[in-house]
């Protein structure tokens, strides 16, 4: 299969990885932005620039993670198929997610203006669309960033390679590879959800935001090896979407779950 037969069986994956993620990313978001605006009522505060935040955060949270389903799918679809991860297929990945973004919080801010709660009469659709583009990650530096991690790091030589077993003998997922300590071989699942815990207490600051994710991390763990884990994992990746960096070394692993989960 020559580069371009490969790229567009990799663009067809990525499709379909998209059209099954996008759905569940969308039924989540709506539940947790219902969840939100129940709590704001039983308050007296939904109609409040609270709301409004609350709003932009969830359809943040939505974009980012729709995004990194998109990335995802394109990397994996890169892998399976064969095709080169060159510069001309860098610029197309990066204006591919670029289009994307772009689409996206366009398609959230009309959803603002069409707000059952008419949320516009208090903040004007032009201040809520700074308040979204600020929620929303996966910017070209970090698509650049996650894309680069991918092509170079296989690459890299020097120092030892953590090494985390997660499914069987094969499957792995390579976490700080330029790191200078010895190697550690995970012998279970359960050690390497044990170092994704400790990256996430250690990285994200103590607070709400960081007990939601734990808490999604831990469903996720339960779930493991049933139908539930595809659900659990979109949930986890949604809610934990403002810190894809500290994720990106563990999505291959992550991944491979879902593959096992969904056999």
């Amino acid at each position: 299969m020559d580069q371009s037969d490969a790229v567009n069986k990799a663009r067809e994956f990525a499709d379909r990885v998209f059209r099954v993620e996008s759905l569940k990313t969308f039924r989540f978001a709506q539940r947790q932005l219902a969840e939100s605006r129940s709590q704001a009522a039983a308050r007296g505060t939904v109609l409040s620039g609270g709301t409004i935040l609350e709003t932009a955060r969830h359809e943040g949270a939505k974009i980012t993670a729709l995004l990194q389903s998109r990335l995802d799918g394109w990397l994996e679809g890169i892998d399976l198929h064969g095709a080169v991860l060159d510069d001309d297929l860098v610029g197309v990945l990066q204006k591919d997610l670029g289009a994307m973004r772009s689409d996206l919080i366009a398609s959230g801010e009309r959803e603002y203006g069409r707000d059952p709660l008419n949320l516009a009469r208090m903040i004007p659709a032009v201040a809520y669309s700074k308040m979204l583009l600020e929620e929303v990650g996966l910017s070209s530096d970090e698509v650049r960033t996650q894309i680069d991690r991918r092509r170079l790091m296989p690459k890299k030589t020097e120092g030892p390679t953590n090494i985390y077993y997660v499914q069987g003998d094969n499957a792995r997922v390579n976490a700080n590879s330029t790191d200078n300590s010895v190697n550690v071989v995970m012998k279970s699942n359960a050690e390497f959800f044990t170092t994704l815990r400790e990256r996430i207490e250690s990285a994200v600051p103590r607070g709400g935001e960081q007990t939601l994710i734990l808490q999604k991390l831990a469903a996720l763990q339960e779930s493991q090896g049933q139908p539930s884990f595809a659900q659990r994992y979109t949930d986890f990746i949604a809610v934990a979407a403002n810190h894809v960096a500290l994720l990106a070394p563990f999505i291959p692993a992550l991944t491979e779950m879902l593959h096992h989960a969904l056999k």
